[in-house]
């Protein structure tokens, strides 16, 4: 990546992406990148911390649990593709210190939740602007990221020894989660930029705020 500043306007060539100017002057897209994981991460570490926190001191006996951790990572990985496992591994290790988790269990957590990152499958290429436009896709795609998170859990479960029918726990214990994650998911989408790739974000900015000139322009001449 070549990153170049000029009167204020920050030039990034990067693959697909010859310039960009929206971003604030002095601030790369890496810099922007970081700023915009760790404030998921932060979002994440206190609503998935106070979620288990609530349950194991307040509600112990309650069997239906509910996880921010799906809905996050899948918002972050149609923002920044792979960058979303740091969040589904903050999450993991969020949930294992909450609870106190023995090493055994903080590995099928950790190895588990990685699984969710096969939903980027669902968002690349073309298909990220489905997420974008249909929000019948964009719940189906953050299910299906929490699925595989669960799916993840159980197989880690299955190499250590766990027997089947314990495994099914975590898919009914969990089951909130997918209404959880659903509304998480519908509501981000309706939130302009929020569920959408970056770079074409800033891109779909820069285009719309230079508009107006190029109309000004047009009429002048």
């Amino acid at each position: 990546m070549h990153i170049s500043q000029k009167n204020d306007i920050l030039n990034i060539d990067i693959a697909f992406v010859s310039e960009v100017k929206y971003l604030k002057p002095h601030l790369s897209l890496s810099q922007y990148r970081a700023m915009d994981l760790f404030f998921f991460c932060i979002m994440l570490v206190f609503s998935e911390g106070l979620i288990n926190l609530a349950a194991s001191k307040w509600f112990p006996e309650q069997p239906y649990t509910v996880s921010t951790t799906a809905a996050i990572t899948a918002i972050v990985m149609v923002r920044w593709k792979g960058w979303g496992a740091i969040h589904a591994l903050v999450g993991a290790v969020t949930i294992c210190v909450v609870l106190g988790a023995s090493r055994e269990q903080y590995i099928i957590y950790l190895a588990g939740n990685l699984l969710g990152l096969l939903g980027i499958l669902l968002i690349a290429g073309k298909q990220k602007v489905r997420v974008k436009k249909s929000g019948l896709y964009a719940v189906f795609y953050g299910i299906v990221v929490l699925l595989l998170m669960q799916s993840g859990r159980a197989l880690a479960a299955l190499c250590f020894g766990y027997e089947f029918k314990l495994l099914l726990r975590f898919y009914a214990t969990d089951s909130l989660s997918i209404l959880f994650t659903a509304l998480i998911i519908w509501i981000a989408r309706r939130q302009d930029g929020l569920l959408e790739d970056q770079i074409d974000y800033i891109k779909r900015v820069q285009e719309e705020e230079e508009e107006p000139a190029r109309k000004g322009n047009t009429y002048e001449s």
